[in-house]
């Protein structure tokens, strides 16, 4: 069974290494946490009651926000649910799933336990990363994958496809499912829609740990036209998404303002991160998202170097990039103590 690493250190993971307070840099979440409404919407759920299996409140309302209708809108127990609904329900070992690296580890590890050929296009270094469109276009011909797997912005690199690149892929997929994972898709500066795009070859996956900070809560969901919608729920596991996690999206649905301060934080760490590891030599990637790479030599030990000083990068070794660490937005104060962090360390070591 595949192995598929992943960031962030828990409190308990903390502990058990003797390690204080740590700032985690590995989680691409909102910088600001989650809205206060969130927490008062907590203290109101009923802990002996099951959830609405449904979720009929939470999907009417992210039909409101996507402008689908409530059919079209499947939840998950985080949107890596739904990545593995989909390898369950579409695939099997006679398949092939074709997924654009380096990215995110549960597409290839869901479709390879469901019993599938895991091809993969991968992009370059040596020009930043870029995903060639008419290059995974050519791939989905040759390979006749029943699954496509495409993370946009993608999961490390920060690489955003335009419109016009996702439909030459789209282009490409007769007989091919296109799921587009969107779960960073807030966080980038004047973002394409591709909404009106789902059909039976899309789906868009979308995540509500990442902007509106639930990422202890798991939520996401799927737009999808009705029959994909229908394969999905078909093969969801009951009751797979709690009532506090339901709560909690309904409330911080609410709260686009927090939002809305959470991304602004968020590029201005950015703006910050960029310009002062340049200045130490360590000039990072190009990205679109709310995090970026940057190449370090070693990555496990740099990241145990900075672990020791209290910060927490992402390794990005399982990604198959063991030179570089990705590096999430926190809050400008905090920033300033992962810059004072590596300059010690460069400067000790």
């Amino acid at each position: 069974m595949p192995v598929c690493p992943h960031g962030s250190l828990s409190a308990a993971e903390a502990a058990e290494r003797g390690l204080g307070a740590v700032l985690d840099f590995s989680a691409s979440c909102n910088p600001l946490g989650v809205s206060p409404r969130v927490l008062a919407a907590l203290t109101a759920v009923d802990p002996a009651r099951y959830p609405d299996d449904g979720c009929r409140q939470l999907r009417r309302a992210l039909a409101e926000l996507t402008g689908l209708p409530a059919e079209w809108v499947v939840v998950g127990n985080g949107s890596v649910e739904i990545i593995w609904l989909l390898a369950a329900a579409y695939l099997r070992p006679t398949d092939t799933a074709l997924v654009v690296g380096p990215t995110f580890g549960e597409y290839a590890r869901a479709a390879a336990i469901a019993g599938a050929k895991v091809v993969g296009w991968r992009a370059g270094e040596f020009n930043g990363f870029a995903v060639r469109p008419e290059a995974v276009a050519a791939a989905v011909g040759e390979c006749r994958p029943r699954l496509v797997f495409l993370c946009n912005p993608n999961n490390p690199t920060g690489a955003y496809l335009r419109r016009r690149d996702v439909e030459t892929i789209l282009a490409a997929c007769h007989g091919s499912l296109l799921v587009v994972d969107e779960a960073y898709l807030r966080f980038v500066s004047q973002a394409d829609s591709l909404v009106d795009l789902v059909g039976p070859n899309l789906v868009l996956l979308r995540s509500l740990t990442k902007d509106y900070g639930l990422a202890g809560l798991r939520l996401g969901y799927a737009l999808a036209a009705p029959e994909v919608a229908r394969v999905l729920r078909t093969v969801k596991a009951p009751w797979s998404v709690s009532a506090t996690a339901q709560a909690a999206g309904l409330a911080a649905l609410a709260d686009e303002a927090h939002v809305a301060r959470g991304l602004a934080e968020a590029a201005v760490a950015r703006a910050y991160l960029t310009r002062e590891l340049a200045r130490l030599g360590l000039p990072v990637q190009p990205s679109a998202a709310n995090f970026f790479l940057v190449r370090v030599g070693d990555a496990r030990s740099f990241g145990e170097a900075l672990l020791r000083r209290g910060c927490c990068l992402r390794d990005c070794s399982s990604f198959g990039l063991p030179a570089y660490v990705r590096i999430g937005m926190r809050p400008l104060a905090e920033c300033r103590r992962l810059v004072a962090a590596i300059e010690e360390e460069l400067r000790d070591c």
